[in-house]
C-alpha cells in the first residue's frame, strides 16, 4: 500500500509530448500487432513442421523466441480484452470461463500423464503451459484491479 500511495508515473520528456498524432499511434499499434501475430504463426508453424533446430546450442534461442512469442501474444490479447470488453458481457464471461477451465485442464492432464513431453510436442506443451500461467496471472490481476486497486493509482495510470 505504501508503494501504491507514493507511486508517480515516469514523466514523459517534453520533447516526446504531443509528438505522435493519434493516427500515428494507431498505425504503430497495428504494425506491432501484425508483427506479433506473424511471429506467433511462424514460430508455431516451424514447431509443427519440425523445422526448429533441436540441437543443444539452439535450445536457448528457441526458448527465448518461444517466451518472447508467448509474452507478446498474451499482452496483445490482454490489451484487446481490456480495450474491447471493459464491462460485463457474455463474451467477457465466456473468456473468463475458458481461462478458468484451461488452468485445471492443463494441470490435470499433466498430473495424469496425458501431456507428452517428447521432443515433437515439447514446444506446444511449453507454449500451452505459458499461456496457462499467464491465464492465472490474468485472473489474479483482474480480481485485484476490480476489487482492491486504489482509485487514485488507477487515475494516475490512466
Amino acid at each position: 500500500a505504501t508503494y501504491a500511495k507514493n507511486f508517480e508515473p515516469i514523466p514523459v520528456p517534453k520533447i516526446m509530448r504531443g509528438v505522435m498524432t493519434s493516427e500515428t499511434k494507431k498505425t504503430i499499434r497495428y504494425v506491432l500487432s501484425t508483427l506479433v501475430v506473424a511471429n506467433t504463426v511462424i514460430f508455431l508453424a516451424m514447431a509443427y513442421f519440425h523445422i526448429l533446430p533441436d540441437n543443444p546450442k539452439a535450445a536457448l534461442f528457441i526458448d527465448f523466441w518461444g517466451r518472447f512469442t508467448v509474452y507478446s501474444l498474451w499482452f496483445i490479447g490482454y490489451a484487446l480484452y481490456r480495450m474491447y470488453l471493459p464491462g460485463p458481457s457474455t463474451l467477457r464471461s465466456l473468456i473468463i470461463f475458458l481461462v478458468c477451465f484451461n488452468i485445471p485442464l492443463f494441470l490435470g492432464l499433466a498430473y495424469y500423464d496425458k501431456v507428452s513431453n517428447d521432443p515433437e510436442t515439447l514446444v506446444f506443451v511449453d507454449f500451452w503451459g505459458r499461456i496457462t500461467v499467464y491465464s492465472l496471472w490474468f485472473m489474479c490481476y483482474e480480481y485485484y484491479r476490480i476489487h482492491f486497486q486504489d482509485d487514485d493509482l488507477a487515475a494516475k495510470l490512466g
